[in-house]
């Protein structure tokens, strides 16, 4: 099914087949992380958006153009130790850690590297991004770690990871925001980074891991993602029964990992999971179509 005209009637016909383009590039991606995991016994889950797309379209989002995963901390520990070594040659793992001085959010991601992209990443609007990383210029997806943690503990950790965010801001290439921020998010995460620019990206990447590991794997009565958007942190926040158990769905022609209990998942995230939204937010947010090559 190519990209809905009803959906996409602003899109010229070119921007649609590169959107299907990158969302084929994507599902690439996803299936040689599907293929490691099977390999040693991982569970993951499609998340987000994206899991919001396999259930109600049995497909991305239509407008969608990227894919996000989340996996239990075990599982995510031992994926991000092998994908360096297990990952065929078209592929590319980069840990948030690895960008030198610059910080590009708490995600790993795993690009494609036949591709080149100006992205959400992007500083200027143009082709460096705020990791000043030329790597990062790929059609890639995103991996999200579902860290134990305590209900009554877990609003402390929330509010840490949101200072450190914050401070960590300062060390972008250039710092960007993104477009859910308030006003007055703007506001703390100008005050955070004026704050953050004393403290090395190393001391903060270790700050987050404390905070996020601060309850024992195996313990606590819920899972918590501290590397979403700020804007999101408190709906990020699962009972662990909603992820004892996964199924595989219908996803483009394939079928991939979600949680047994995905409907569960979806009214936390969204309520009314089934409505779409309105027309004006149906527009893609990661990838500038024009600008993506995919080889």
């Amino acid at each position: 099914m190519r990209v809905s005209d009803q959906l996409y009637k602003d899109f010229t016909d070119s921007q649609k087949e590169k959107l299907y383009e990158i969302q084929n590039t994507e599902i690439k991606i996803l299936k040689e992380f599907d293929r490691i995991c099977v390999k040693y016994g991982c569970h993951y889950s499609l998340a987000g958006g994206t899991l919001l797309g396999a259930i109600r379209h049995k497909d991305f989002i239509p407008w969608d153009d990227d894919i996000d995963i989340d996996l239990k901390r075990e599982d995510f520990n031992k994926m991000i130790s092998v994908l360096p070594s297990e990952l065929g040659e078209d592929f590319e793992f980069l840990n948030y850690n690895t960008h030198g001085k610059y910080f590009c959010d708490f995600i790993p991601r795993i690009y494609y590297k036949n591709s080149k992209a100006v992205t959400s990443h992007s500083s200027d609007g143009g082709k460096s991004n705020f990791g000043n990383d030329e790597r990062m210029n790929r059609v890639f997806i995103e991996l999200y770690c579902l860290h134990d943690s305590d209900s009554s503990k877990v609003k402390g950790q929330i509010f840490r990871v949101k200072e450190i965010y914050g401070m960590a801001m300062a060390h972008r290439f250039t710092p960007t925001y993104s477009d859910n921020y308030s006003a007055i998010q703007k506001m703390e995460v100008g005050v955070l980074g004026a704050l953050g620019k004393n403290r090395p990206v190393e001391k903060l990447y270790a700050d987050f891991e404390k905070v996020a590991n601060k309850v024992p794997t195996g313990t606590g009565d819920v899972y918590f993602k501290p590397s979403v958007p700020l804007p999101v942190q408190e709906k990020n926040v699962f009972p662990k029964w909603e992820f004892e158990n996964f199924v595989r769905v219908p996803f483009r022609n394939e079928e991939f990992m979600v949680p047994a209990e995905y409907i569960k998942v979806l009214e936390s995230l969204y309520g009314d999971w089934e409505s779409l939204p309105k027309e004006k937010d149906r527009h893609p947010g990661h990838f500038i179509l024009d600008s993506t090559e995919i080889w």
